[in-house]
């Protein structure tokens, strides 16, 4: 191999090479979410096979490759700095794997791992991986080093390295220096480079060029004096011409997992507003935190994308001469933590920038500590944001500034901020003190059994506003003016705040009666608001669930599992499908262990997410995890009738549900597949006849979706028997409740443990359902004569005559507003019937409306849908609306 010296912008260029390739086309087919990305920078190639010279490049030197296994025992780093070292590489055993506090990990016995005495980064195997990126040997964890051991792993989602939508597919993972002879420990992954499955098609309209033909060796370097990892790639470019990379990727699942942090902006909640950056660091306050960074030869890094919980950056433009071996210092790794400080001092400790230490205390106004509140520092202006920290049990803190006057500032959820302590460049300690604040404890039980009741308990200032820090300090406050929404699952919470007077909402979902209560807090009083709450809607035989629920688990949710099935607890929901985008799970262990089993059952599911056709519930599943991904659907470069018959080949047996049928063509498979409601066309490649379940209520009512129920009409008019879903889609439960939509099953039983998720699955699927968004629609179907044989949603009663009788109950508690009521016969509405005091019963206010309605039934047969309407939820569920929608009865004459 022939080495030149020309060294350009930290790239190193070593001629070399294989076989030419030419470039792909742009994909005029990519979907128009990405349309605004248009801008983003092209990539280019000069020369070609046809310039004067060699017909193709001469072979190259294969890459080199080291050992398989390296250190014996890679985390039992030896102290000192000596011959000996203090870096050891190699691969991981089960037992040396760090503890997955999240459940969320991908990385497996096998993986490799730098480390030194103090951080360590792990590096997956050449093997199939979990994830949005499947080709391995790219970063798969961060952690600290204690007593040899891997200790508070952050919670890191995915790294996705490379040029244009291609990455790394590893075909090889090994250890280039284990660290013992004293220099840097190194990790190689190489292979060639490979299209990211979830970027590949979409992907073209943003970074067309095909690197395809291109080999890369990827190294992990780590020293025993740095806290920052290199990351080197060495191109294998064998085209005649000189290539131009113009996008060069560096893409984070992360956000929602790690607060995202930049320089002086602080913590952001998207990439909208951000400029390009020094770095981007992701934060994890109770663990190892990281950061991705360039070389400073290389300059900084720019966003281009923030959807979906995908951040997509883009570099400096990388060129590669003909047939070279191009090394190129791609990105630098930070580890630090617990949280921001400890990131920020490896990153200053890298650049030798001096920090000072500022220690101090930080209590109540009583002189208690306030264990566990945070310190924030900005600069005295405000305008640049520094670092934060969490108090100790004890109240105590201690972080790193640059040099300079501060000013410091505490926080905790549900109190006023402490008052901004300046703090002198030469000073280096502080006190901080919160107001004193006083406290709301509520108490619930379920009337008639003083049984504990999980409960929502939401607290509203009254003529005041809730405090709050500004963005980019990170502090995420309740949305709707709340100044707590909490979701004790043993009915009992004690929430701080500020004295004033107070709006306290206690609930149990849109079937029980409602605690709203004006109370006064005092300063350093505690007051009680017990509560006794009571089912008014009785519903035998049914149970609720929401088949559309978010977790961590998805790149683009925020929500902790637990946090999640809380919520639905205290909502009532008796049903709740983990619906992950790509990942089969199921909260049914989890329930378990947090002894919520008699209240509510899980269902194993996955939320099949395309990038350009759609996105498609299935359920129930069983999660198996020994495949990838615990056994997603391949979908890509497949048309959807192939997928879907994949789905129903399980031998669970699914039900697939079309979720949020109309939208943008990647997430929406009616518009990706051009389905007609006026006339019933489509694309005959993309459509399937198949299905019998669409969401067609996605956290809103009958009304707000006068598109979709005029699809799902279009469908039953033409003889398809196609059943509503109602669903959340709740990625994050500050703004979407878990449980608005529900869909309610007629299963024959109210017990939870006593429904299979196949029970569940079939009951979906054949529209044994009603909707529900606080209001309960039962609706039957009588026979000519008689009661006896009468029918529900999704079934079908014969014999009826010309008219048929419709037996309509709507029930709803007294706090929710319902009005009208909507019987539509094949698709039409007859005259509406009003939800007024007359309507009521006048000895069960929480019925609105029971009578039979008599509907005509045409020759061929008809259906009938009811439909109920009201106003916003409001305390409990804001900014929604209430109303209830049956499933089709069809009647024959």
């Amino acid at each position: 191999m022939r080495r030149t010296g020309l060294c350009l912008a930290g790239i190193t260029v070593l001629v070399s090479c294989s076989d030419p390739t030419t470039e792909a086309p742009r994909d005029a087919g990519a979907d128009a979410l990405f349309d605004g990305a248009m801008d983003a920078p092209t990539d280019t190639g000069t020369g070609s096979p046809e310039d004067s010279g060699p017909s193709e490049c001469p072979v190259g030197v294969a890459f080199a490759q080291g050992s398989a296994e390296g250190a014996s025992d890679p985390t039992m780093v030896p102290a000192g700095m000596g011959p000996g070292g203090a870096v050891r590489a190699g691969r991981l055993t089960a037992a040396a794997l760090p503890v997955d506090r999240t459940g969320l990990s991908t990385w497996q016995a096998g993986d490799y791992v730098l480390a030194n005495n103090r951080v360590a980064l792990l590096i997956e195997a050449a093997r199939p991986t979990s994830g949005y990126n499947p080709w391995g040997g790219t970063p798969v964890g961060v952690a600290s080093v204690r007593d040899g051991r891997l200790v508070d792993a952050g919670d890191f989602g995915e790294l996705i390295i490379g040029l244009g939508r291609f990455t790394l597919q590893a075909e090889s993972v090994t250890v280039m220096n284990d660290g013992r002879d004293g220099m840097p420990a190194v990790v190689r992954a190489s292979g060639p480079l490979r299209a990211i499955p979830f970027l590949d098609e979409f992907g073209r309209a943003i970074a067309p060029a095909d690197y395809g033909d291109i080999r890369v060796a990827m190294d992990y370097e780590l020293r025993a004096d740095s806290d920052v990892a290199e990351v080197y790639a060495t191109f294998d470019v064998p085209r005649l011409g000189t290539t131009v990379v113009r996008t060069v990727l560096n893409g984070f699942f992360q956000a929602n997992r790690m607060g995202r942090f930049v320089p002086n902006g602080g913590f952001m909640e998207g990439t909208g507003a951000m400029s390009a950056t020094s770095l981007v660091g992701w934060v994890d306050d109770r663990a190892t935190s990281w950061a991705w960074m360039l070389p400073a030869s290389r300059g900084t890094i720019t966003p281009i994308i923030s959807v979906s919980g995908f951040d997509m950056f883009t570099a400096p433009a990388i060129t590669f001469p003909p047939c070279s071996q191009t090394r190129v210092h791609f990105g630098r790794i930070a580890l630090g933590g617990p949280g921001l400080d400890g990131l920020q001092r490896a990153i200053a400790a890298d650049a030798r920038v001096p920090l000072r230490a500022i220690t101090g205390t930080i209590t109540d106004a009583s002189g208690a500590p306030a264990a566990g509140a945070r310190v924030h520092a900005t600069s005295m202006d405000g305008a640049r944001y520094l670092d934060r920290v969490s108090a100790d049990a004890m109240g105590r803190f201690e972080l790193r500034v640059p040099a300079g006057p501060v000013r410091l500032q505490g926080w905790r959820s549900g109190s006023a901020p402490t008052a901004v302590v300046p703090v002198a460049e030469g000073a280096s300690t502080a006190s901080l003190v919160f107001p004193a604040d006083g406290s709301i404890a509520v108490e619930a039980t379920e009337a008639g059994s003083a049984q504990a009741l999980p409960v929502r308990v939401q607290v509203i200032p009254e003529g005041a506003t809730a405090p709050s820090l500004p963005a980019s300090h990170g502090e995420a406050v309740p949305s709707y003016g709340r100044l707590h929404v909490a979701f004790p699952i043993d009915g009992r919470v004690t929430l701080p705040a500020p004295p004033g007077r107070y709006r306290v909402v206690v609930s149990h979902g849109p079937f029980y009666d409602l605690s709203d209560t004006m109370v006064t807090v005092t300063a350093g009083m505690s007051t009680r608001v017990p509560v006794t709450l009571r089912r008014v809607v009785e519903t035998p035989g049914v149970l609720c669930g929401d088949f559309h629920v978010h977790t961590t688990r998805s790149p683009d949710s925020d929500d902790d599992a637990r946090l999640k099935l809380s919520s639905g607890a205290a909502d009532d929901l008796s049903v709740m499908a983990r619906s992950e985008h790509e990942w089969v799970a199921d909260f049914q262990p989890l329930i378990e262990e947090m002894g919520l089993q008699r209240r509510m059952r899980g269902v194993g599911s996955i939320e099949l997410t395309t990038f350009t056709y759609g996105h498609f519930g299935v359920f129930p599943l069983t999660a198996d995890t020994s495949r990838i991904n615990n056994g997603n659907f391949n979908w890509v470069g497949r048309l959807p009738p192939a997928v879907f018959a994949d789905v129903r080949a399980r031998p669970e047996r699914p039900t697939l549900v079309i979720n949020h049928p109309r939208g943008s063509r990647a997430g929406a498979y009616f518009d990706a597949a051009g389905y007609n409601a006026t006339d019933g066309t489509a694309n005959t490649a993309m459509w399937d006849d198949g299905f019998t379940a669409v969401e067609f209520f996605n956290d809103s009512s009958f009304e707000e979706n006068a598109v979709l129920v005029r699809d799902w009409f279009s469908f039953l008019s033409r003889g398809r028997r196609v059943f509503a879903v109602g669903s959340s889609d709740s990625h994050h439960l500050n703004s979407s409740p878990v449980g608005f939509p529900r869909t309610c099953m007629f299963l024959g039983t109210s017990d939870p443990m006593a429904a299979t998720p196949q029970a569940i699955g079939t009951a979906v699927g054949t529209g044994r359902s009603t909707i529900a968004g606080g209001i309960f629609l039962d609706v039957r179907a009588l026979p000519a004569t008689g009661t006896s044989g009468a029918v529900g949603p999704g079934q079908e009663l014969m014999g009826v005559g010309s008219e048929g009788r419709l037996e309509i109950t709507a029930r709803a508690p007294t706090w929710v507003r319902a009005d009208r009521l909507q019987v539509f016969v094949d698709g039409t509405a007859l005259p509406t019937i009003a939800l007024d005091d007359a309507a009521r019963d006048p000895s069960d206010p929480v019925v609105r409306y029971r009578g039979t309605v008599r509907v005509p039934v045409a020759a061929s047969g008809s259906w009938v849908v009811v439909a109920a309407h009201g106003r916003e939820l409001e305390p409990v569920f804001p900014r929604r609306t209430a109303f209830a929608v049956s499933n089709p009865i069809f009647l024959r004459r």
